[in-house]
């Protein structure tokens, strides 16, 4: 088996393992070998085809992460560790180097909101509202 299917391979198992415990800490390591593994897969320059997969395989868990984080934007209130958690999940496949899907960045927003008190949210609301003023009274 060529090192890059090995390497693959392994990636979807600490990929699996990951998304059995995405919500615990725990989850993290998983998730940050499997992407070295895949960055490597990337990086070796070996076969288009290979790094077409090895993107395809973070586009998908991305996507998944994204659908719990869009969960959490439907939450009313949510605990600080648990945005905090998912920032770091969200840090380590921004790290990856790969291109990741458009929604990721909107999720990243949705966390960013849901660290902050209902008063710092409404101060940034103010200040948004006074630029979209600003700029429509430049038009």
């Amino acid at each position: 088996m060529p090192a890059e299917m090995k390497e693959m391979a392994q990636a979807r198992a600490l990929l699996k393992k990951f998304e059995d415990q995405m919500h615990k800490p725990e989850g993290l390591v998983h998730l940050a070998e499997a992407l070295s593994l895949l960055a490597d897969v990337r990086d070796s320059g070996e076969s288009d085809e290979a790094t077409k997969i090895a993107s395809n395989i973070v586009i998908a868990y991305a996507q998944k992460v994204n659908g719990v984080i869009e969960g959490l934007a439907r939450e009313r209130i949510v605990h600080i560790e648990i945005v905090e958690h998912w920032r770091e999940v969200m840090r380590e496949f921004e790290g990856s180097g790969f291109t990741l899907p458009p929604e990721m960045a909107t999720a990243g927003h949705t966390l960013l909101l849901k660290k902050m008190s209902p008063s710092e949210r409404q101060v940034l609301l103010q200040k948004l509202q006074a630029i979209d003023d600003g700029d429509r009274g430049r038009h």
